[in-house]
């Protein structure tokens, strides 16, 4: 009987050994996955930032094109405004033209009439000698 349970306590601590032996390698393996999960949840943390600056810098831009355009339709505005000021000026200046030759026929007219009234007025002191 002292062998047999000799040798149930040599089995009983096979077993006990071969279990710790177990419990270390699942514990190691623990280990190893917990370091591996440390590693994912940085890995996801620097992720998160990098997609909350892309983001940012996303809106920038799109709020720099968006005042771009805003600035191309004043700019287009503008553009419009003196097209029109410049026709207008155009028309002023042609207008003016016109008015100049107009007035620069009314003085030659105005210059006949004064040598007609000068040739009448020598021709009548004439007759008056």
């Amino acid at each position: 009987r002292a062998g047999a349970a000799e040798e149930k306590a040599a089995a009983a601590a096979a077993t006990l050994e071969a279990a710790q032996r177990e419990v270390r390698v699942l514990q190691e393996r623990r280990d190893e996955l917990g370091e591996q999960l440390a590693v994912a949840r940085e890995d996801a943390a620097r992720q998160r930032e990098e997609k909350a600056r892309v983001g940012s810098e996303l809106a920038q831009s799109r709020r720099a094109a968006h005042a771009a355009q805003e600035e191309v339709g004043r700019l287009a505005s503008d553009k419009t405004a003196l097209e029109r000021a410049l026709g207008a000026a155009q028309e002023d200046a042609s207008r003016a033209g016109e008015d100049e030759a107009s007035l620069a026929a009314r003085v030659v007219a105005a210059e006949a009439v004064r040598d007609a009234a000068t040739a009448r007025l020598v021709e009548a002191e004439a007759e008056a000698e």
